[in-house]
């Protein structure tokens, strides 16, 4: 108020100047929320050309405020004469007036002198998380890198013996195929999801064999698995390694291994101009007693996988998961 108090040459808490500093408030107040929750979000977003449509809107809504209050004061006070010429001088009153020079460098300096300071406090404190997020990232990382040094003598000597076993029943057509399809997932578990990246055509061969395993790991009288991942314009388009086996890990964890009845698993998978969709869905899981089971059917495993995402695709992806009585669907869409 004794900021705006100068506009009127009077005291601070005149009536006018109650009403007018509190109209300014409001319109900070409104321009504060619509930079942090718009205007921020699309520079971190990187989306440009929003920028300038994103500062009209403020100073529209800014000279509407503004403008109105002195409407308001002028009708309240018409003998005020400041308020008169406030009117007189701002006031809208053709369409090029909202860019008249003098009434758009008073508006701007009413948004700049009353919202710098709130701005200054948000990035200071949006700067402060990103550090955290990093730093907390980078811990997270090295714990799993230790992890790994510790169990790698595990999958070694694991893809070491089932080579032994294949030698010793390489007659046996189904069992040596078994061996086979683990050997190669174990191999893609060491190795190529080490990559920065890998093709579709290896992602599809990976959950292929995951799928084949788990087809002879389950009887058909337990579990419908159907799977198409033949919609693939171009299997040389790139994908980040492990993340789609995250979801079907959790269809069998929570649709099949969750309920004693029929279980079924439908799996798609398209790729068009680099845009790829993956379309997973399970029955929801009704345990042995017949009632739903209250077991969250996300947990930590897509936690991670949507953490992953956003890292990794950050405005390239959209997550979209529905549940009901029945059925829990997952369904990805990536921009390769």
């Amino acid at each position: 108020m004794a900021i705006t108090s100068y506009s009127f040459k009077a005291s601070v808490f005149i009536a006018e100047n109650v009403l007018f500093s509190s109209s300014v408030l409001f319109n900070a107040i409104l321009i504060h929320y619509f930079v942090c929750h718009f205007v921020f979000q699309h520079i971190r977003k990187k989306r440009w050309a929003l920028i300038i449509p994103d500062i009209l809107a403020i100073y529209l809504l800014s000279l509407l405020i503004t403008t109105s209050s002195l409407n308001l004061l002028r009708n309240l006070y018409p003998e005020n004469e400041v308020i008169t010429r406030l009117y007189q001088k701002y006031t809208v009153n053709s369409f090029g007036k909202p860019f008249d020079g003098e009434l758009l460098l008073w508006v701007l300096s009413l948004i700049i002198w009353f919202n710098t300071f709130g701005i200054i406090i948000k990035i200071v404190k949006d700067f402060h998380e990103s550090s955290l997020e990093k730093l907390a990232i980078a811990q997270e990382k090295n714990s799993m890198e230790i992890s790994f040094l510790r169990a790698q003598i595990q999958p070694h000597f694991l893809f070491n013996t089932l080579n032994s076993i294949y030698g010793l029943i390489i007659h046996n057509e189904e069992a040596s195929k078994v061996v086979i399809q683990l050997s190669n997932l174990l191999r893609f578990s060491l190795y190529d999801s080490e990559k920065e990246h890998i093709t579709l055509k290896e992602e599809i061969e990976f959950l292929s064999n995951y799928l084949l395993l788990e087809k002879m790991r389950y009887k058909e009288s337990r579990v419908q698995i159907e799977y198409d991942f033949g919609q693939i314009e171009n299997k040389e388009k790139i994908i980040k390694p492990l993340i789609l086996i995250n979801f079907i890990e959790n269809a069998f964890k929570h649709g099949v291994n969750a309920t004693i009845k029929n279980a079924w698993i439908k799996l798609s998978m398209t790729e068009k101009e680099g845009l790829l969709t993956f379309h997973c869905a399970n029955n929801n899981p009704v345990t042995a007693t017949g009632k739903k089971n209250n077991e969250s059917t996300g947990g930590l495993g897509l936690k991670n996988v949507r953490r992953r995402l956003e890292l990794e695709y950050q405005t390239r992806y959209s997550l979209d998961i529905k549940e009901t009585d029945d059925v829990y669907e997952v369904s990805l869409i990536l921009k390769l």
